[in-house]
């Protein structure tokens, strides 16, 4: 059709740009996805120097997930919360997919927080409510008094399973209190290096993400800290696994949530021997669920390792983490039954409350599996 590539006479410029700017996009790359122009011709179209054609306002719904109609209307969108970015060392290139990732979070909770207030469901009543406490360690108790979490229960688990058991342990503590917890979509394709953990509050549904791509080991560690941000109602990206203070880049903040996670996963008080070897560390680490590295420099802040000893045996557990790392990753099987993806994407309560209020016929059966982004009657 002739109208997919005529000059439109009217465009919001101002949607233009807040769109672009919700999903964490640069002008100049928007550009270069949707035009093959050498020019800026985003940057064009939000400063009312030209306009789109109308296969152009096509593309950039798409790529921006917003309807067309939003481009022509008189009304300003809204723009989303901006959450503070607490990245070191991540790839830029790959910060549009954090932001689809951001997008689609938000989306969720702009539905789930109409219809909670709708049922009359209070507001969560944990976040935020260790913002008053200035040690880690005393945030870290407050959060296993609050959400029930036992260490001995977390011991108790063993076998080739335990660490995922340990994950969902701790995520249905969450879970119990109102606290979304989801993963990346695996076709986001997020690197661990560009993000391990994402916390975005909201009164009714605050909501973590995990990166699905990363070690169990480390998605418990990654937990935990981004409890201790929604515990302070300090929104972040993530992509810390490292509470020792070696980075001068780091976040203060960062810094205080990895300390919290390390104590509550790793209590001072657990830990009695005047030093630990590899042998030690090796059988702490199928004790706590936590990986080997993670036990050695909690060790190490401590002054559990003799100094002598330290540099010998970092090496050593870096170089078998690396070694363990790739064969995991070789025999990963890949892709995988995409409605089962989806509802560990979505988190357990997610995918509950939406099948409930389709079980309700309180929404139809297309919105139902557009939130979900599958069938709600294979969920």
């Amino acid at each position: 059709m002739s109208i997919n590539t005529t000059q439109i006479k009217f465009v919001n410029k101002n949607n233009l740009r807040i769109a672009r700017e919700n999903n964490g996009l640069n002008d100049l790359i928007v550009s270069k996805k949707i035009t093959s122009s050498n020019r800026n011709l985003v940057y064009e179209w939000e400063n009312g120097i030209s306009l789109p054609t109308w296969s152009q306002v096509s593309k950039l719904s798409k790529l921006y997930d917003i309807s067309e109609l939003l481009f022509f209307s008189k009304e300003t969108i809204k723009k989303n919360k901006q959450i503070p970015d607490y990245r070191v060392g991540q790839s830029i290139v790959n910060d549009d997919k954090i932001y689809k990732l951001i997008n689609l979070v938000v989306k969720r909770q702009k539905w789930l927080e109409r219809e909670l207030k709708k049922e009359g469901v209070p507001k969560n009543s944990l976040q935020g409510k260790g913002s008053h406490i200035k040690l880690p360690k005393e945030l870290a108790v407050f959060i296993k008094e609050k959400l029930n979490i036992n260490l001995d229960e977390i011991k108790k688990f063993s076998g080739a399973n335990s660490r995922k058991e340990v994950l969902n342990y701790l995520i249905k503590k969450a879970e119990n209190f109102g606290i979304f917890v989801g993963k990346t979509i695996s076709y986001h394709r997020i690197d661990v290096q560009d993000m391990r953990g994402l916390f975005i509050s909201n009164d009714y549904c605050p909501y973590i993400v995990l990166n699905r791509r990363d070690a169990l080991s480390a998605q418990i560690f990654s937990f935990i800290h981004e409890l201790a941000h929604l515990f302070r109602k300090t929104d972040a990206i993530s992509n810390s696994s490292d509470f020792r203070k070696v980075n001068n880049n780091i976040n203060n903040e960062e810094i205080f949530c990895d300390k919290v996670a390390a104590e509550l996963l790793l209590p001072e008080n657990e830990f009695s021997k005047i030093f630990y070897d590899k042998s030690d560390i090796d059988n702490l680490s199928e004790i706590y669920k936590v990986s080997k590295l993670f036990i050695f420099y909690r060790l190490k802040d401590l002054d559990k390792i003799r100094k002598e000893d330290i540099n010998k045996l970092e090496d050593e557990i870096r170089k078998e983490t690396e070694k363990n790392i790739k064969s995991k990753n070789s025999k990963k099987s890949q892709g995988g039954n995409y409605t089962n993806n989806m509802k560990d994407s979505n988190g357990h309560l997610f995918n509950n409350f939406v099948s409930n209020f389709y079980a309700k016929n309180k929404i139809g059966y297309v919105e139902a599996s557009n939130l979900l982004n599958c069938s709600v009657e294979k969920v």
